[in-house]
């Protein structure tokens, strides 16, 4: 069994100015990290077990953000998209200590390709990696849950735990399609986490996508 995700750059296209995206997410990881140890953190602490950790794409950074702060096991895994946001946002996780999976581009996503990925995400969180999803990402619809957490975590024998990250202050990036929350040093953090789903193994996903959506919004409306 191969040992951990596989590096990045080893799954990055030929992107032009990709030694700047790298740079770029480089400076996120650490800022991430400086944001995440000038913190303070109220309401109960965080689960701490294994899991798929479902969160909407705008508390993408907040999220590792509390992550990093939060829970002592910093070993995370998530999908990632190709392209030069793409190579920035695989710099920031395997420079906090996590790694990636890469999906295809926008559109070119089939049936088969999508059961690879989420067999890969699933083999490594058999190997012990925390796994990390945005259900309406990479590209939206806003707050609109995908079925892939559930698959995943399906796939994996791990629960979902719904997040949600309220930060004050922050800065609310509203021209993003996701109005992605930027959380400032010496922020307040509290992270609002929703009851655990578990899917057993075989069972048809698609009832259980509602009940995603709606724990999703149940946290998102607490995190205002």
């Amino acid at each position: 069994m191969r040992p951990g995700p596989t590096p990045a750059a080893a799954q990055e296209d030929r992107v032009r100015l990709a030694w700047l995206a790298r740079f770029f997410g480089w400076c996120l990881g650490w800022y991430v990290r400086f944001v995440a140890r000038t913190a303070r953190h109220t309401g109960p602490p965080v689960s701490q077990e294994q899991a798929v950790l479902a969160f909407w794409h705008e508390f993408n950074l907040a999220a590792a953000v509390a992550a990093w702060k939060l829970r002592l096991d910093h070993r995370f895994v998530s999908f990632s998209t190709r392209g030069f946001r793409g190579v920035v946002m695989n710099a920031l996780l395997e420079s906090t200590g996590g790694g990636v999976v890469t999906l295809p581009d926008e559109g070119s996503q089939t049936r088969a390709e999508a059961a690879r990925l989420t067999a890969e995400l699933a083999r490594l969180g058999g190997e012990g990696w925390t796994l990390a999803v945005s259900p309406d990402g990479p590209f939206g619809p806003y707050r609109v849950a995908k079925p892939g957490a559930l698959m995943v975590a399906r796939e994996a024998g791990l629960p979902v735990i719904p997040w949600a990250v309220s930060v004050r202050p922050t800065l609310r990036l509203r021209s993003r399609w996701d109005r992605h929350v930027v959380p400032l040093p010496f922020c307040l953090l509290r992270v609002h986490e929703g009851t655990p789903i578990h899917v057993a193994p075989r069972e048809t996903i698609k009832p259980r996508l509602a009940e995603l959506q709606a724990e999703l919004e149940r946290v998102a409306a607490g995190a205002r």
